[in-house]
């Protein structure tokens, strides 16, 4: 039986396509947080568990936790922070300005000037700019919409650093050298939380944080085992069936994570939908742009529908994660090589390096 080890060969998959669907996933989902009475998601009414936006985010954490140790396991500690930084931090500051200064300028509903000195407006700008701070509200922006939140969004980035971060103390530590030393701490966390939340830090204890750091580090740990993880798609059909089986029990979270991990395994490595890779990788920029994309169209079309908002949206932020992707994101990574020209290291150009940001 084929292994995820002999999948993940090449540059030569889905990720490309299953991301940019999961973007477009978050915008569905988060209709009904922007627009009152939209009809809620098909994954919601289904499962009353989880909605659209949060199995995409699962996703992306999944993808991402299994791309970066692969690239940092695979190219070191200088070339992983050069390409995570240069990843995440151009696009995103690109969005910040834009967000912040053009679109909160347009909607806020304070005076220009008294906008642009407040210091909650620079508070905004700097944590998320830093990614050291969440922040949801600008002065005066989006306060005509039901939900006055300027990026709803955005705070997944903020933890995507901070375990790129861990990702890099864990490997620094040797950990990631030994499988056998990962595996046992690995499951040894995961029984500690799940058993009991109550010796963390209260701001670690967020349902939301530990969730997702989940499925980050269950993507780490598949690519440190992917030489016995077996890949077929009778495995996702039983996944589905335990699911279904365990739907509205308490056994169905264990359910869902098990059916997140055999669809990543059994479809992402498939190659049906690699000609995107062509194309570019618009998924990051569809997901920052997403939610402003909601609230700007619902604050300039009130009377839109749910179904209305959600198209006009997408189509919005698609536009914008194109023209992302190929002025800021390419051209961005295409700095990687100026980096390693002086030392004679080669600037990997992979999959490992372009595909390591999910979100």
């Amino acid at each position: 039986m084929r292994t995820l080890a002999d999948v993940f060969v090449g540059k030569s998959n889905n990720l490309t396509f299953i991301r940019l669907l999961a973007a477009l996933a978050v915008i569905y989902g988060h209709t009904t947080a922007i627009v009152p009475g939209a009809t809620p998601d098909w994954i919601v009414v289904t499962t009353g568990y989880a909605f659209a936006g949060g199995v995409a985010v699962d996703l992306f954490f999944l993808i991402s936790g299994f791309l970066v140790t692969a690239s940092i396991l695979n190219s070191g500690v200088r070339n992983y922070v050069v390409s995570r930084v240069l990843r995440i931090y151009p696009a995103l500051w690109v969005n910040l300005v834009l967000v912040t200064f053009v679109l909160g300028g347009i909607v806020t509903t304070l005076p220009l000037t008294e906008y642009l000195v407040d210091d909650h407006t620079w508070k905004y700008f700097k944590g998320l700019a830093l990614t050291y701070q969440g922040g949801f509200f600008l002065p005066g922006v989006f306060t005509q919409n039901p939900n006055q939140a300027v990026n709803g969004s955005i705070w997944s980035v903020v933890i995507e650093v901070w375990l790129y971060i861990a990702v890099l103390g864990v490997y620094l530590i040797g950990l990631m050298r030994s499988r056998a030393l990962f595996n046992t701490l690995f499951f040894v966390v995961i029984v500690a939380i799940w058993s009991d939340k109550t010796w963390l830090p209260t701001s670690l204890q967020g349902t939301t944080l530990l969730h997702v750091s989940l499925f980050f580090y269950i993507g780490s740990f598949l690519y440190l085992n992917r030489e016995s993880v077996p890949v077929s798609p009778y495995f996702l059909l039983i996944a589905l069936f335990l699911a279904g089986i365990t739907l509205n029990t308490d056994r169905f979270p264990f359910g869902y994570i098990l059916l997140m991990v055999t669809f990543f395994c059994s479809v992402s490595f498939f190659k049906q939908f690699a000609w995107m890779d062509k194309w570019g990788d618009y998924s990051y920029g569809v997901y920052l742009y997403g939610w402003p994309a909601q609230q700007f169209t619902a604050w300039a079309f009130p009377h839109f529908s749910g179904a209305q908002n959600c198209v006009t949206s997408m189509a919005i932020a698609l536009a914008c994660g194109v023209a992302s992707w190929h002025l800021i994101e390419k051209r961005a990574l295409r700095l990687k090589k100026h980096f390693f020209k002086k030392s004679g290291t080669p600037a990997l150009n992979s999959e490992l390096n372009t595909q390591g940001a999910s979100i």
